[in-house]
């Protein structure tokens, strides 16, 4: 949350959009506008959610949805104060496959915080393990070693680390543990963020906006605009973008198969 962008341009690559693994649609002025959206152009869209307190909105919005699909989550910024709602999280895991946005946040140096997002991020790892077959979707921000840690070896799911910005020896040690890595268009932006795609595995990226947090032309990120990361990926690459779009929808594919 709150990542700061350089102004993007929408343009017919929206067209090539098929996969935002990770929005924030219930932070949206009119959340029902964007699911629409994201239905009509049969882009498959995880609807992330920050609290369980909130999830149910975007459940109740996203049930009649073939391709916007909810996620109960308890974001790590947000653990310092809603904690108590960790109770509320776990028992909405048996109903759902996707879960975020989960994870930990180690721009804050308080260890009293840090530990207490271990604690909430380990309880809703293990549920999921126990549950099987859950998509994750992970907030990791100076804190990859810690988050692998917690997924450990044995991890019965899929992870997806979402706007990943480690290094890119953490991130080699992520794809070795089974990670996937979801890309948006503002990480196309930096020098950082373009050595980290060049270094991942082809076969565990997927695209993502962030929206509304992600900014395109001074505009919120919506689902369309992953498009504009299959362009930059194309870029980074050297493939037509009708290549990698196949690569995301493959990817895409391995992600959400239930394992049997």
């Amino acid at each position: 949350m709150n990542r700061e962008s350089k102004p993007l341009k929408r343009d017919d690559d929206r067209a090539l959009a098929v996969v935002d693994a990770h929005c924030h649609i219930d932070l949206f002025p009119d959340p029902k506008a964007i699911v629409s959206q994201a239905e009509a152009l049969r882009i498959h869209t995880i609807a992330v959610t920050n609290a369980p307190s909130v999830f149910h909105f975007t459940r109740e919005i996203t049930s009649k949805c073939a391709y916007v699909h909810p996620a109960v989550g308890l974001h790590p910024e947000l653990v310092h104060s809603h904690r108590h709602e960790l109770p509320q999280c776990i028992p909405l895991l048996e109903g759902i496959q996707y879960v975020g946005e989960i994870g930990l946040d180690y721009t804050t140096s308080d260890q009293n915080i840090r530990a207490l997002q271990r604690e909430v991020f380990s309880a809703i790892v293990e549920r999921c393990s126990s549950l099987g077959d859950k998509v994750l979707t992970i907030h990791s921000r100076r804190a990859v070693p810690d988050v692998l840690a917690t997924l450990g070896t044995t991890f019965n799911g899929r992870s997806i680390l979402h706007w990943f910005s480690g290094s890119v020896r953490q991130m080699e040690q992520a794809a070795d543990a089974g990670c996937y890595f979801s890309v948006n268009p503002a990480m196309l932006q930096s020098k950082n963020g373009i050595a980290l795609i060049q270094a991942m595995p082809r076969n565990r990226v997927i695209t993502e906006t962030d929206g509304p947090f992600v900014k395109v032309n001074g505009n919120a990120a919506t689902p369309p605009d992953t498009g504009l990361a299959i362009v930059g990926l194309a870029k980074i690459w050297h493939l037509a973008p009708a290549e990698v779009r196949n690569t995301v929808v493959a990817n895409h594919s391995a992600v959400i198969q239930k394992r049997g």
